[in-house]
């Protein structure tokens, strides 16, 4: 049945359910159970970070890429659209990633630690930073995510304290000695431009596709568009539509009662034999099975 890929919104922020006296989670991931074998571009409020157990990533922030080997980490700041992949040469990969608000670190805006530790990282624009396991002073780093993960998903308080505080030893090595590898970056800038016009295409996906349309909503020529696209999110636009689109009928097909032309005229496919061709190829299955296996599990 279909692979995993992480859910989002109609702003590409990732839809994850966290306690909200305590919004933190811890993600093991394996690249090979995703939709061809990467994750999906997202960005979230929360803060990433990512111990890479096998094989190696290649981390995309929109254009920027950067390459992570296991044994090494890496972390994303909030906000920031990114997916992550196989690095060259490898067919997959494993990593534990915590997942959570910066409020556990500072608790609120204006706080000593908030001043001390977090703005001289969350002030300087990076999108993302990385560590090694060869450097010393990383050792805490490396053993504190193991312990959280280990735990995990333990919700007692003792749990809960003992992680919060983990996870400030661990920001004030990062302030420590990663500000360093800021750099001035455009990704905010990048970021917004990117949600115009993903918002575009997602408000649009059920019409026939102009092109033109695009470029002029987000003020740039058909070609500057096209590249500009590709170059930030490493998939054409017609990939990414694709791909929404196919999200968008699986979930009518799971849920709509519609026949299969219906999802695919829904969903902005004007020939249903390409349509029933396109999910195959994402799913695994065609769309008849797709919701007949749907059916079955809703009753059981």
């Amino acid at each position: 049945m279909e692979k995993r890929q992480v859910p989002i919104d109609h702003e590409m922020n990732a839809i994850i359910s966290y306690d909200d006296a305590f919004r933190f989670i811890v993600s093991r991931d394996d690249l090979n159970e995703y939709n061809k074998g990467f994750v999906n571009w997202h960005k979230q409020p929360a803060i990433e970070i990512s111990v890479i157990c096998e094989g190696a990533v290649t981390v995309n922030v929109l254009e920027r890429e950067q390459r992570v080997e296991a044994g090494d980490g890496f972390f994303i700041m909030p906000g920031f659209l990114h997916s992550i992949r196989p690095a060259p040469g490898y067919e997959g990969a494993k990593y534990v990633t915590l997942i959570f608000y910066p409020e556990i670190l500072y608790g609120y805006r204006g706080s000593y630690y908030d001043e001390a530790y977090y703005r001289p990282i969350a002030g300087c624009g990076a999108p993302f930073f990385t560590f090694s396991g060869c450097d010393a002073w990383t050792e805490e780093i490396f053993s504190g995510v193991k312990w959280i993960a280990d735990r995990w998903p333990d919700t007692s308080p003792a749990f809960r304290l003992r992680t919060q505080h983990i996870l400030q030893n661990l920001w004030t090595l990062f302030a420590d000695h990663l500000t360093t590898q800021a750099r001035p970056s455009a990704a905010a800038r990048d970021t917004r431009k990117i949600l115009q016009m993903v918002g575009y295409l997602h408000e649009h996906y059920q019409e026939k596709f102009s092109l033109t349309a695009l470029a002029e909503d987000v003020s740039m020529s058909r070609n500057e568009c096209c590249r500009y696209f590709k170059r930030m999110m490493n998939m054409t636009i017609t990939e990414y539509l694709l791909e929404y689109r196919l999200t968008k009928a699986a979930a009518l097909l799971e849920s709509a009662g519609l026949s299969v032309t219906e999802v695919a005229g829904q969903t902005g496919f004007c020939d249903v034999s390409y349509f029933i061709k396109m999910f195959r190829k994402k799913i695994g299955v065609t769309p008849k099975m797709y919701m007949n296996h749907e059916h079955i599990r809703r009753k059981s």
